[in-house]
């Protein structure tokens, strides 16, 4: 048996995934397990996750891939950037790296202190790039597809333009660091007074109730060049500093104005700048899959990378970039490199046993009906086994509830696919601040999205097919918008989520007693969690925020619990 444990660690977002004769048996991300959000040290609870649930051990690992190359980062910048060290940020930039490099030093360490003698793996470490672009490949499912990687840095390149066929990869072109469209990005996202490699979703929710006052000042920053690469104006943009403290150069700042402070009062400008930002990010990707595209001569897209998870991108590529088909991978993150730097040392070392692409992104942990209710039954709780469970929560979405449900495995990536999913009614214009003031507590310009069952999708969003993981926008049908008002954004769009009877049979039937009782296919989608924490992984999890929150029921099939009125 070939076992692999992929794995991502001592940066952002640590995760693992096990991949046994191609097959992927599970994939975690450590956050869920430490209740600490992007959580970046080694991964010891979703390994021991993942060895139980394979019932192995330690010494059945025949390979650890690590999904980045240690040092070469460091090399290559201290070389590229020489002229650069002695200036402002360059110390603080090198330094950063060296200490990089140290921690991911110890990654041997790590596992022989956690896993004993019986571990003796070997190690492979592999190109960051490539992990993402694997990574996405595999999932998609597709027997060959083009593929487009977009992120801040790893290694030394910023993005990668490639193709995959069943034996070979191939690289068309490569952006490298200072080039990169993920720092520019989060430059926006600290300018805007958010949280870089955190938040560039609220900038990106935000962009949408502005004006491109500035689209002519960001498309100097960020640009392609004709041979299809990232190209980013350092002039204007001290990027060398990195995704938490790249700036703005002073006469950057006296056009756009200065950086927004934490608790001011968003303005028209802060949103025109995010909608300026968003627009030519948007269209540097969309020119990135183009030249992919004539470039590659194939039909299919794959885009990873954490800018992969930029869905108004996505959306537009996947409109406009002359593909048949386009997948963005929904673990795009650097967590989902674990899946990606373990199928790289598979096909390399086991190319006669083929990789088996998996159904969906329910890949994390599951509970059975004994373990929830030993759970309910420690805690002195009061609950229900109701005889049509998929009915009665479809009755209470009804009825104005606020359904938090918790079911099988949990999702690998940032989306809350059904499984640990908030859901409410997406006809009330009022749901959006009735989540936002009694459980999710976030800005009010972010939108929620729509769970819509995959046959009638066309009928609610212009040219949706499918689009299982909520990481691609779609325009709302124009006579549809009035009615779905919570799900749709201030610019008549929707991040969207198909849900078919053979992804999520549980979750489908939630959907379709809903359509049944109100003739809406669809219901509001939120993750199970509040803000500042990862969603919820266990029964105990699910139950603190239950009752740490103004949601009305918890559904743990198959059992129910509600709140009485007044309760919290």
């Amino acid at each position: 048996m070939a076992v692999i444990l992929g794995l991502n660690c001592f940066k952002h977002d640590a995760a693992a995934a096990l991949l046994m004769d191609g097959q992927l048996t599970g994939a975690a991300e450590e956050e869920r397990f430490r209740r600490q959000k992007h959580f970046a040290d080694y991964p010891r609870e979703t390994i021991d996750y993942l060895l139980e649930d394979a019932g192995i051990g330690p010494g059945d690992i025949d390979h650890v891939a690590y999904y980045m190359k240690p040092g070469l980062v460091t090399i290559d910048n201290l070389i590229g950037s020489s002229h650069y060290i002695f200036k402002s940020g360059g110390v603080q930039f090198l330094l950063s790296q060296l200490n990089g490099t140290r921690k991911m030093a110890r990654i041997s360490d790590c596992f022989r202190d956690h896993l004993g003698s019986d571990f003796r793996a070997d190690f492979h470490f592999i190109d960051h790039h490539l992990s993402h672009a694997a990574g996405g490949f595999f999932c998609s499912g597709y027997s060959e597809a083009a593929v487009i990687t977009m992120d801040g840095v790893g290694d030394r390149d910023t993005s990668i333009l490639g193709s995959f066929t069943p034996d070979t990869y191939r690289i068309f072109t490569r952006s490298v660091f200072p080039h990169s469209p993920g720092i520019y990005y989060s430059a926006i996202t600290k300018h805007l007074g958010f949280q870089p490699d955190n938040d560039e979703y609220k900038v990106m929710g935000l962009s949408s109730y502005g004006e491109p006052e500035f689209l002519d000042l960001f498309r100097q920053i960020l640009g392609c060049t004709d041979d299809g690469r990232i190209c980013v104006n350092t002039r204007m943009l001290d990027i060398w500093r990195g995704a938490h403290h790249a700036v703005f150069e002073p006469a950057v700042e006296k056009l756009i104005g200065p950086p927004r402070r934490k608790g001011e009062e968003i303005s028209s400008r802060h949103q025109n700048i995010a909608c300026s930002a968003q627009r030519a990010l948007e269209e540097a990707g969309l020119t990135l899959a183009k030249y992919l595209r004539r470039k590659s001569g194939l039909d299919h897209l794959v885009i990873s990378g954490g800018v992969g998870l930029n869905c108004v991108m996505n959306g537009l590529i996947e409109r406009e970039a002359g593909f048949d088909r386009t997948y963005p991978f929904p673990a795009s993150h650097d967590g989902g490199t674990s899946i990606g730097a373990a199928v790289t040392v598979h096909r390399k070392l086991y190319p006669d046993i083929p990789v088996v692409p998996p159904l969906n992104m329910y890949l994390g942990p599951c509970f059975s009906e004994f373990q929830i209710e030993t759970v309910l039954r420690q805690s002195g709780l009061s609950r229900q086994k109701p005889r049509n469970l998929t009915d009665r929560i479809a009755e209470l979405i009804q009825e104005g509830k606020v359904v938090a449900v918790f079911h099988g495995r949990m999702e690998f990536g940032p989306r809350a696919l059904g499984n640990r999913s908030i859901l409410a009614d997406p006809r009330r214009e009022d749901m959006k601040d009735i989540l936002n003031s009694i459980v999710k507590h976030r800005e009010a310009f972010r939108p929620f999205a729509p769970s819509c069952l995959e046959e009638y999708a066309g009928e609610y969003f212009h040219d949706c097919v499918r689009s299982e993981y909520m990481i691609k926008t779609y325009p709302v049908a124009k006579d549809r918008e009035m009615e779905i008002p919570a799900v749709t954004h201030v610019d008549g769009t929707a991040r969207v989520q198909t849900v078919s009877k053979d992804m999520n049979p549980f979750y489908y039937r939630i959907i379709d007693c809903f359509r049944q009782r109100t003739g809406v296919p669809l219901v509001l989608n939120t993750s199970f969690n509040v803000r500042g924490e990862p969603i919820v992984m266990t029964p105990v999890d699910a139950i603190r925020c239950f009752y740490g929150t103004g949601i009305d029921a918890l559904a743990l099939p198959p059992f129910l619990m509600e709140k009485h009125p007044g309760q919290i």
